[in-house]
This record gives C-alpha cells, sequence and structure tokens, in this order.
C-alpha cells in the first residue's frame, strides 16, 4: 500500500502521537500504520494511569484513544483530563457506536471519531484535520492572549458595543475609569454604563456610537470635553473616539469606543494658562508691544524708530522685561515669550 505522505512545507518534523489501546495486537498495528503514514510514535499505554505518565514526559501532538480500557479509567475520562490539563487534541478509536457512548464522548470535544474497522485513509484524514484545527485553535487563543495583553497594556480604556449599543467587551482600564467590571457591564446598554455630566446639549459619547455604526471614524471634537461620572460618582475629564468594527465581510458588526483620563492634562493646562496670564500681567503695555516686535525679529533700532523713542529708552524696557521675567539675557527672553505665549507671533511666508 503506498502510504500517505505528510506535506514538508507544513512541518519539518514527523508529528508526535501517543496511542492508548489495552489490546497489544491493535496497538501495534497501529503503530506500524501510523509510521507508515508518516509519524512518530512517542508512546504506547494500555491504561490511563499509564497514558497520564507518558503525557507528562513526551509532550506528544496528538493522542490515539480507544475507548474501553482497563484499569480505573476508560478513555473518555482519561481524554476529559488530557484536555483540561495539556490541551492536546484526542481521537477516539472505538467499536462501539452506540449513543450513549457518543454523547459521553462529545463531552471532552474530541478532534475525531473512529469507529472499528477503519480504512487507513480515514485515518490518514482525521489525524490531519485534527493536527490543522488544533494548529489554527492554538493560533487563535494566543491571538486572543496578545489582545488581552495589548488591552491592558494601553492606558486608553476600550469598550466595545453590539449594533444595538449594548456592551460587549471592556478593558481592564475602562473597567477602573466607569467602576463596572466587563462581566456585570456586558449586555448593559452603553448610555446605562457611561453617565456623562450635562456639559452640553448634545449627546457626545452616544452620537460617537451612532455615527461609528454608520461607519465612520468620529473623535470627541469640543472645546469643553465631557466629563464622566463613575458609578462611585467620581468626576473624570475625558476625551473619546469611536470607530466601526467590521467582519470578514467588511460587514459591520460593532463599534469600539476608546476613552482616555484627561483630567491631569486639562489640570496642567489650567495651571499653565494661570502662569502665563500672571506673567503677562506683569508686564505694561508698552513692554508687551516691544516684545512682541522682539520676537517677530526686530531690532533695538528698528523698534525704537517704529514707536519713535530712543534706542536708551527700548534697552531699559527690555532690561526691566528680564527682570520681570526672571531671564538673564535676550535669547532667554524671547524664549519665554513664544514659550508662554506672552505676545501674539506674526507669521511671515
Amino acid at each position: 500500500m503506498t502510504p500517505f505522505l505528510k506535506n514538508p512545507i507544513e512541518s519539518t518534523e514527523a508529528s508526535r502521537i501517543l496511542i492508548v489501546e489495552d489490546e497489544a495486537i491493535v496497538a501495534e498495528s497501529l503503530k506500524d500504520q501510523l509510521v507508515n503514514l508518516g509519524y512518530q510514535v512517542c508512546g504506547t499505554a494500555a491504561n490511563g494511569e499509564d497514558a497520564m505518565r507518558i503525557m507528562e514526559n513526551s509532550e506528544p501532538d496528538l493522542v490515539m484513544m480507544d475507548i474501553m480500557l482497563e484499569g480505573s479509567m476508560d478513555g473518555i475520562e482519561v481524554a476529559g483530563r488530557i484536555r483540561e490539563k495539556n490541551e492536546i487534541p484526542v481521537i477516539f478509536l472505538t467499536a462501539y457506536s452506540d449513543n450513549e457512548t457518543l454523547q459521553r464522548a462529545k463531552i471532552t470535544e474530541p478532534f475525531g471519531y473512529l469507529i472499528k474497522p477503519y480504512k487507513e485513509r480515514e485515518l490518514h484524514t482525521n489525524i490531519e484535520v485534527s493536527l490543522y484545527r488544533h494548529r489554527m485553535e492554538q493560533r487563535v487563543k494566543e491571538h486572543e492572549r496578545w489582545l488581552e495583553l495589548l488591552l491592558k497594556s494601553i492606558s486608553d480604556g476600550v469598550i466595545t458595543v453590539g449594533l444595538d449599543g449594548s456592551v460587549t467587551s471592556m478593558s481592564p482600564v475602562a473597567e477602573e475609569m466607569l467602576g463596572w467590571s466587563e462581566n456585570t457591564a456586558q449586555g448593559h446598554d452603553l448610555q446605562e454604563i457611561m453617565q456623562l455630566e450635562e456639559t452640553s446639549k448634545y449627546p457626545i459619547v452616544p452620537d460617537l456610537i451612532d455615527q461609528a455604526l454608520d461607519g465612520e471614524n468620529v473623535a470627541c471634537l469640543i472645546d469643553e470635553d465631557p466629563v464622566l461620572i463613575s458609578r462611585e460618582g467620581h468626576r473624570i475629564m475625558i476625551d473619546a473616539a469611536a470607530a466601526p468594527i467590521y467582519n470578514e465581510s467588511e460587514e459591520i458588526t460593532g463599534a469600539v469606543l476608546t476613552i482616555r483620563n484627561v483630567s491631569s492634562r486639562k489640570k496642567a493646562e489650567m495651571e499653565l494658562a494661570e502662569a502665563r496670564n500672571l506673567l503677562t500681567n506683569l508686564l505694561t503695555p508698552r513692554e508687551k508691544e516691544i516684545l512682541k516686535m522682539m520676537v517677530n525679529g526686530s531690532t533695538t533700532k528698528e523698534i525704537a524708530y517704529d514707536l519713535e523713542i530712543s534706542p536708551r529708552t527700548v534697552e531699559a524696557h527690555r532690561q526691566n522685561m528680564m527682570g520681570k521675567l526672571q531671564v538673564v539675557d535676550m535669547p532667554m527672553l524671547v524664549r519665554c515669550a513664544v514659550t508662554h505665549r506672552l505676545v501674539p507671533l506674526e507669521l511671515t511666508s
């Protein structure tokens, strides 16, 4: 019989398979078939206890499991333990096809179920499909773990909603900001868990979600950031943005909302504005006029000529401004004026 060879592009080494079969002749025959198909048999066990011991040392890629085994555990119980502990695919090999056995086996979520006697092609097909499905499931789980770590690492709160506006998921940061756990929030309308202070006559966040569900990428573009009221009553100033979620058919299945706590930034901006006002109020109107001309590149003589004052007077005003703003030279004076926006800049083309 011509063996069914594995595709070398898919795997550079033979997949390792553990045989769990209490009939020695059947186990040896299955081993010969697997080797003939290009697989590596990493062990043979006649009962569940031996199978679990071999699992710990050999780390197989797949288990071929007979349901009726000698010992205290049958194959279905062993498969359940493997599923809980090792996440290794199991294919059942059995002469029993009654509904009761099938229903028990289904609970363990096997990757295949072969009724004895079976053909070599059926065996090979089941193994390859099971190995491929397991690889794909592991990739999905790895991707989900990566997304979970990503959501935990970013400083923004992330909330997803379905087409009906109900919450489907929340990142840890969003949970902390809103005071809701993801499990509690799931299924609730977003407006139920995201209470905003009435700072605007427009429903800001609901509008963002509605626009996102219509296919738009939108951000909160208003002068006054919305204030979120958490479940515990804390006030948090936020930025918000929303975008649609698409499936593989490019159909919108929901929306994702990101919220950022900008309370510290807003506080710093207010303190900076107060400091700027304080510095500006230190200067007289004439000093502001001269400083504006300095910032825009005018020389002392040009300033004196334009303002019809003497260069010495210009120098006196400059010294006064340096003392008020606590700088020691002309470049630092100009830098201070620009940094704190003490005077308007005139942009030249």
